[in-house]
């Protein structure tokens, strides 16, 4: 094919770090990394959040040439509105009229499915990023993801193994050979350029000694993320390490649950919520260690940005975490909630200083090798243009 492919990015926003997470901020690296000569993209979000962090991503897109619309805008108050104006919003202005429509997420997916045939496009892919879907309403997930997407998708995309098993092992998806292909998310990292040093600025910034050590983890605070785990492992490491802080990146429904745990504990003087942020990559490099304590993931962004910067890291043993990191090479893995394991092996990162650099070493390779956005880009690129080959 000599002519670019016309590819819509449907996404539910571009607020990424308030309220959305590594799934939004991906979409928004690959809609930017793609061979323009080969795939021209329109990146459009169900909702607008009017939000800084959307502002912010709303001048890059601009900046950058990329076309991008809005469909709606988000009222936390009223959901189910805010989804059937989505849909109108999509349906009624949409700038665009694809070939191939990809969305991402649980919604999004339903709103490819209605826009195919009033958009005129020939091809829908789905891009699954997270393990379980639909985790608050299971029969939707049954309903949609069992019985509906397996019809309507001519490709099915996953961001780790475990989770194009899951979509391999859907009776419908056997009974129709349907095949899942997994897909790395994936971050660009020149964002995490050789040299900055955010160090002292943060600590600055906090009112902490040069000497203190900094654990930091990043993320929605919603109770899949663990927080709670984190920080009994905190209260446990203090007594021998008093110099240590936690540093919690994002915000969400439960801070002030795990506020009033940081009471309970002892633990105000440090534990700081700094709430969501643009610029992760002038806040990771001035941590010492990056800790992610989660229940469930897909493929977490925040591990391969934290790799880019330089982090060693101590992370729960789940599925997407381990496809990142492997067990005593790359980084230090342990059971989900579990306190004292999570307490053991962050202790193990300044007792072995050696190993801990190794590791940050092997992991920075392996990274490049498996998970650099380019790289990813050019595997949806073949995909996209692999589908088109029948229509021709």
């Amino acid at each position: 094919m000599n002519r670019p492919l016309h590819v819509l990015e449907l996404t539910a926003g571009v607020a990424i770090g308030d309220p959305l997470g590594g799934a939004a901020r991906f979409v928004v690296e690959l809609a930017r990394a793609f061979d323009q000569k080969k795939v021209v993209v329109h990146l459009a979000s169900i909702w607008s959040y009017q939000t800084e962090a959307e502002a912010h991503w709303q001048t890059v897109l601009r900046a950058e040439g990329i076309s991008h619309s809005f469909a709606a805008r988000w009222e936390p108050t009223a959901p189910l509105s805010s989804c059937v104006q989505g849909l109108r919003g999509l349906w009624r202005s949409l700038p665009f009229r694809p070939e191939i429509i990809h969305s991402h997420g649980e919604f999004t997916d339903l709103a490819a499915i209605l826009l195919k045939r009033h958009l005129g496009a020939r091809h829908l892919i789905r891009t699954r990023h997270n393990i379980v879907e639909w985790p608050k309403r299971p029969a939707l997930g049954r309903l949609f993801g069992h019985w509906l997407h397996p019809f309507f998708f001519d490709a099915e995309v996953a961001v780790s193994q475990q989770a194009s098993a899951a979509l391999e092992q859907r009776w419908l998806a056997r009974r129709l050979r349907r095949r899942s292909e997994t897909l790395y998310n994936a971050i660009d990292f020149r964002r995490f350029a050789a040299g900055q040093d955010v160090r002292q600025a943060l600590r600055t910034q906090l009112g902490l000694p040069t000497t203190a050590r900094i654990l930091g983890t990043v993320g929605s605070l919603v109770k899949r993320k663990g927080y709670d785990t984190l920080l009994l492992a905190l209260a446990e490491l203090l007594p021998n390490h008093p110099d240590l802080h936690l540093v919690l990146v994002g915000d969400g429904p439960e801070r002030p649950w795990l506020a009033a745990l940081c009471a309970e504990l002892g633990l105000q003087p440090h534990v700081h919520f700094l709430g969501a942020q643009n610029h992760i990559e002038a806040i990771l490099p001035g941590f010492d260690l990056f800790v992610s304590s989660s229940l469930v993931e897909g493929l977490p962004t925040v591990l391969l940005e934290s790799i880019a910067a330089g982090l060693p890291i101590v992370a729960t043993d789940i599925a997407g975490t381990n496809e990142i990191l492997q067990q005593g090479v790359t980084g230090r893995l342990v059971p989900a909630q579990n306190p004292q394991a999570l307490a053991a092996a962050i202790a193990q990162v300044w007792a072995a200083p050696a190993e801990t650099q190794a590791m940050i070493q092997r992991a920075a390779i392996s990274a490049r090798e498996r998970f650099a956005i380019a790289q990813v880009a050019a595997q949806y690129t073949r995909l996209f243009q692999h589908l088109t080959l029948a229509d021709q």
